[in-house]
């Protein structure tokens, strides 16, 4: 972008291209989410899956995506550009969700989990960089505008996956599974329609490499270990019980890396690191109850919710997950009050300490849900209005907490180990997803099964019940854990402040 499009974007609002990337949000939002709220009914009725199996194919799912994201930021970075990565990456997602409508029509598991291994591929390509394209549209010293479009951009995001969600289930009627996924190819292919009329200030928007051709050798290690991690993913989905281990482990030698990595920093950061291995637990804690929204309540919901809200609103069951982005819309904008009225006030909870209080409204969230199990109608269904307020305190715990993790961390670690550290996050989410899943299978049922209220009783209520009653053990931990970390980053700071004082005093000196 040149020096006078951005002098204009300082009077006019957005620049051109922040507008074109937050469009390029709303379709892939629509795309995505309206393909991901089919999956688990898809895998269930279509492919014949167990519950038990789909549960975990959605845990794998929301797995693979946090931890390869990381891989894809790092080529992104250094090796073919942010806007080549997002290019490349919608493209692989246009044909993925093109193959899964072609492996509904011939009801096709190996085609399936391919195109979904693709999906998974492209989520973990592009998923950082349209992020870095947003900001360098705004440019240099503009970052209050910046932060204005990334709420926009969440804005939108949750807007058009809220239309998908709830819409999608609808139209399985008059165009099934398969015309569903084709829809959400041709949104992406809409994507590609706007990068290519805007490719030339998309190129100038990206990072230094977009702007250089890439090397033979450089494409052909890219391609090489593309087709590498394309396997790897199709042979986690296809290979659920032992992918759930493999990435256990990923997870834990990535953390076992910080923790030596901590013990050979300067007594400074060590106390600091402690910190982050401490925030690190508590953000598995946290995100293991948000991956419970699409394994054990959407299961949950699957089976037993209403056909409408409020008594007259439609709704299918599998749009359950549109809940979830219509209270983030709808509540952004009162807790940006709370927290301004907070600030006014000179109360400022410390970003641990506000994890505490969202996982205390995850526990009202399943204390929600267990209560909803001993009203079931005369229909055998739980009205769609306990799921869509046990959804409003769970989507509240996640606007509490945001992004807080990823930025607090940073903070705390030493620049050489800022990428990765904030790559911990992912591997929180992956970790957390995996163990939601691994967990919800208590509650899968097998096929056929007639559920009664007594089956309802003991699978649906105590599974809810101990979840509620864990949440509020943790959000007491979590308090208790905020203190401690306090302290330690207290510490670090103090020998920061010694050592600065020595150096000074040493210049003096001479």
């Amino acid at each position: 972008m040149s020096s006078q499009e951005r002098t204009q974007g300082e009077h006019s609002g957005f620049p051109l291209i922040a507008k074109v990337l937050i469009w390029r949000q709303l379709l892939w939002g629509a795309a995505f989410y309206g393909t991901y709220v089919l999956i688990t009914k898809y895998f269930l009725n279509e492919l014949n899956y167990s519950e038990a199996d789909t549960l975990m194919m959605m845990g794998a799912f929301g797995a693979v995506g946090p931890v390869f994201s990381a891989i894809g930021g790092f080529v992104a970075d250094r090796y073919i550009g942010s806007y080549r990565a997002v290019y490349i990456g919608y493209t692989v997602y246009t044909v993925g969700f093109a193959l899964l409508g072609i492996g509904a029509s011939m009801v096709s598991i190996p085609l399936s989990i391919f195109a979904i291994a693709l999906i998974g591929y492209s989520r973990g390509l592009s998923a950082t960089s349209p992020t870095v394209l947003l900001g360098n549209a705004f440019g240099r010293g503009r970052d209050m505008a910046f932060q204005q479009g990334l709420t926009v951009n969440y804005a939108i995001n949750n807007f058009g996956s809220f239309l998908s969600q709830y819409l999608f289930p609808f139209m399985i009627a008059y165009v099934a599974y398969t015309g569903n996924f084709f829809i959400s190819s041709v949104l992406m292919v809409l994507t590609l329609v706007l990068f290519f009329v805007y490719h030339k200030r998309l190129v100038e928007t990206g990072n230094h490499l977009d702007k250089q051709s890439v090397s033979a050798r450089v494409w052909l290690g890219f391609f090489l270990g593309s087709v590498l991690m394309l396997g790897l993913v199709y042979w986690i989905f296809a290979n659920l019980e032992a992918g759930k281990y493999f990435l256990y482990s990923l997870g834990c030698i990535a953390i076992l890396y910080f923790v030596v990595e901590t013990f050979r920093e300067s007594p400074e950061y060590r106390y600091k690191m402690s910190a982050v291995l401490i925030t690190i637990l508590i953000l598995i804690g946290f995100y293991f109850y948000y991956g419970q929204m699409v394994t054990a309540m959407n299961l949950y919901s699957i089976n037993l919710m209403g056909g409408h809200l409020f008594g007259f609103i439609p709704v299918r069951p599998e749009s359950n997950l549109a809940f979830n982005p219509l209270w983030c819309c709808i509540m952004g904008g009162p807790l940006v009050a709370v927290y301004a009225w907070l600030e006014k006030h000179h109360i400022s909870p410390s970003i641990p300490a506000k994890f505490g209080v969202a996982m205390i409204f995850c526990a009202m969230a399943f204390g929600v849900l267990a209560l909803s199990t001993q009203f079931v109608g005369a229909d055998g269904k739980v009205a769609a209005d306990w799921v869509l307020w046990a959804n409003f305190l769970q989507s509240t715990a996640e606007l509490i907490v945001g992004a807080l993790g990823a930025g607090y961390i940073f903070q705390l670690v030493p620049e050489r180990m800022s990428a990765f550290a904030i790559g911990l996050r992912s591997v929180a989410l992956s970790l957390s997803g995996i163990l939601a899943a691994s967990m919800s299978t208590s509650i899968a049922l097998p096929k056929g099964q007639i559920i009664t209220q007594t089956v309802i009783d003991a699978v649906y209520a105590g599974y809810f019940f101990k979840l509620a009653v864990m949440a509020l053990v943790m959000a007491v931990l979590t308090f208790i854990l905020a203190r401690i970390i306090t302290r330690l980053v207290k510490k670090g700071e103090n020998i920061k402040d010694a050592s600065g004082r020595v150096q000074h005093a040493t210049a003096n000196a001479h």
